[in-house]
């Protein structure tokens, strides 16, 4: 279950708050009265932006994600929703969801929603070159019985973005996931992981961005298990308020390995 939430929340991830050479004003990493997309994006790395998005302004990231299992299993993701609202000065306040499974195993199909949730951002600190912030996810079992972990899942994350140059930035994220999901024998039970990653990004041009990540998780059920993953792409502005973007990237536990594949946008209103 934690594989599945880890993938998912590639919606959730963050390219660093590197400057744009058209993001004004240059003291302002993640984009001064304007939301900068590339720098406050979360989708599509798995670790969060340390940008919060700017007063009066809403940024809906919305895409779609297909995981093969090394079992043959498939499962595919979409619109994987994540609603950020701007509300105060460095605060916001998200929705988690819509998110729709399709799973395929040994020949049968099972359809339905996953858990929606309530998060929120406050940018603590930031000046010229970096940018820090906390996050808090929040999940509730309202999903399908085939996809709903079962019971609430809270998520804490110290995010921390820094430019490295005019056209490089460097970023990380430490999160506390308080989960619950099954064990090896069947039973279910709470548990406590650390999910960390780090990302660094470079800028072709003012609306080209490449990223390259690793991340991973300390436990993925309640008997233990790791994960460690990495992954790429690119992000490509197509107006100064549509972000299109595409990634790889490739998973392993101490029971099974994947890769996947997504794509999708980031919309600022």
């Amino acid at each position: 279950m934690n594989l599945g939430i880890i993938v998912i929340f590639a919606v959730l991830a963050s390219p660093a708050p590197s400057p744009s050479p058209a993001a004004p004003p240059a003291n302002d990493p993640c984009g001064g009265s304007t939301t900068n997309m590339l720098a406050t994006l979360n989708r599509p790395t798995i670790g969060f932006s340390a940008c919060a998005v700017k007063p009066r302004q809403s940024v809906w990231e919305l895409g779609y994600n297909n995981v093969l299992q090394s079992d043959g299993s498939r499962a595919a993701v979409y619109p994987q929703g994540f609603i950020r609202f701007g509300v105060a000065p460095k605060i916001e306040v998200d929705a988690i969801g819509p998110l729709y499974e399709v799973q395929q195993a040994q020949g049968a199909v099972q359809r339905g929603f996953l858990d929606a949730g309530v998060g929120a951002k406050y940018e603590f600190f930031q000046d010229e070159s970096s940018v820090a912030a906390v996050d808090l996810l929040y999940s509730l079992p309202t999903g399908a019985p085939a996809f709903t972990a079962g019971a609430p899942i809270a998520t804490l994350n110290l995010d921390y973005g820094r430019s490295l140059s005019p056209v490089s930035g460097f970023a990380t994220t430490i999160g506390v996931q308080s989960s619950y999901s099954q064990d090896s024998n069947g039973r279910s039970a709470r548990f406590t992981s650390l999910v960390p990653s780090v990302a660094f990004t470079t800028q072709a041009n003012p609306r080209t961005q490449f990223y390259a990540e690793a991340f991973g998780q300390t436990r993925v059920r309640p008997d233990g298990g790791t994960l460690f993953g990495i992954d790429g792409g690119i992000q490509y502005m197509l107006l100064p308020c549509l972000e299109l973007d595409a990634e790889l990237g490739q998973t392993a536990t101490d029971l099974a390995r994947a890769h996947y594949f997504g794509f999708g946008f980031g919309l600022r209103f």
